[in-house]
């Protein structure tokens, strides 16, 4: 009898998680099957990523759209990804890169997706580690050997040669450290106030949020276009499709650079979404007014 009522519970446990991994939907397609915005933002992934009644932030696509890093945070367990698998998207897991559960957000691809690096709790300060795909995966996480972790730091992004755009958190300016034989030994302060650059890959532009342009006391996103002397322009405000009443953080690029990855604070308590807009189009009237007015 005790037997049987083992088996009878193991069965009954086994259909309830059954039940539990049929309520993932299925999802197929890039950007996890989810129709592709205009340029109004929309929330992306409604219940997948975006979840009402947390934060999260800090969204980064691979190369090849295979995989997907995102923060999520109160509740949460930080880094989060999702991976493409013959055809269909995994339900999101917990990253848990140096295996200690660390906390861990804001992972970003590098070197055509063949390094990850992301930002971790280390000795209660936020410094920057990194990965390295290789024939069997990826690697240990092995903590960035270089001065940029003699301060704390968060949200780096990089060019195609590697170049790294990072937040200091020191004095919360933007800055940026040309990778030399393979290190990052050289640190330039780019003198803009705010957070969270994301570079494109050649280097024509960056946008960051900043609460120090916008007049008003809270985070919007601004862009930065970069001269043909190699010299920046004056930050831009992105305007009110992007920017909103809300506060709005943490903006990156997808791999082709078409579209805008976002947070806006605008659920209770100030809790963040991520959101997605078709953002070429934008740049390139940000950029014809800019050279307008210049």
């Amino acid at each position: 009898m005790k037997k049987l009522f083992i088996l009878l519970l193991l069965g009954f446990n086994g259909f309830i998680y059954a039940q539990n991994a049929q309520e993932f939907p299925v999802l197929k397609g890039d950007y996890l099957g989810q129709t592709p915005p205009g340029d109004t933002p929309v929330v992306f992934a409604p219940g997948i990523v975006s979840v009402n009644g947390r934060y999260e932030y800090g969204l980064s696509v691979s190369p090849d759209g295979n995989e997907i890093y995102f923060t999520a945070d109160s509740p949460g367990d930080g880094l989060t990804f999702i991976k493409r698998v013959y055809g269909k998207w995994t339900e999101p897991q917990t990253a848990n890169l140096r295996g200690n559960h660390s906390w861990e957000f804001e992972a970003f691809f590098a070197n055509e997706g063949k390094k990850l690096y992301f930002t971790s709790d280390t000795n209660n300060l936020s410094k920057f580690w990194c990965m390295e795909k290789g024939k069997n995966g990826w690697s240990k996480a092995r903590y960035l050997d270089s001065p940029i972790n003699n301060f704390p730091g968060m949200w780096c992004t990089f060019t195609r040669d590697e170049t790294m755009y990072y937040g200091n958190n020191e004095n919360f300016q933007i800055h940026r450290a040309r990778p030399v034989a393979g290190k990052y030994t050289e640190i330039e302060n780019l003198g803009f106030k705010g957070t969270h650059p994301s570079v494109a890959p050649d280097e024509s532009l960056f946008m960051f949020n900043s609460n120090q342009y916008a007049g008003n006391g809270k985070n919007d996103i601004f862009i930065v276009f970069r001269n043909e002397n190699g010299s920046w322009e004056k930050p831009i405000n992105m305007g009110d499709k992007i920017n909103t009443n809300y506060g709005e953080t943490c903006a990156s690029l997808s791999p082709d650079s078409k579209y805008i990855f976002f947070s806006r604070y605008d659920e209770p308590g100030e809790k963040s979404n991520i959101y997605w807009a078709r953002v070429d189009l934008l740049i390139d009237s940000l950029k014809r007014l800019n050279h307008i007015n210049n």
